[in-house]
């Protein structure tokens, strides 16, 4: 009789250490799969970097000492700074109003309201003349 009992506590134990160990080798797989898909992002992501810091020093803001310049090209420089951030500004303040005028209460108003009225009016049985 202990035989049958001691019989089927190893048995069950096999199979308990087996569903474990089975369902270690998909977590450890599936683990090793999506690190090396991070991998391959984070090269993608190092080629854009890459890209991106030759633009930039391709592209690269003249900070040179300017003690010695003519300072009606210096003003010319600062006057054109001025103005292409003033660009950046109207843009920006175009931008910002565009979204809050999505923010008023009466717009949302107004379509809530026409909403309502066209599911009263899709409620509302229709009377038909005999």
């Amino acid at each position: 009789m202990w035989g049958w009992i001691w019989a089927g506590l190893v048995v069950g134990t096999l199979v308990g250490a087996f569903l474990v160990g089975r369902h270690l080798w998909r977590a450890g797989t599936r683990t090793l799969r999506e690190a090396s898909r991070a991998g391959e992002l984070l090269g993608a992501a190092s080629d854009r970097m890459a890209t991106a810091v030759a633009q930039a020093e391709a592209h690269r803001a003249d900070t040179s000492p300017t003690l010695f310049d003519d300072p009606v090209v210096l003003r010319e420089r600062v006057a054109e700074q001025r103005r292409r951030r003033a660009e950046r500004a109207a843009a920006r303040r175009a931008r910002q109003q565009v979204t809050a005028q999505g923010w008023g209460t009466e717009r949302w108003l107004r379509r809530r309201t026409a909403e309502k009225a066209a599911q009263g009016a899709a409620r509302r049985p229709r009377t038909t003349s005999r």
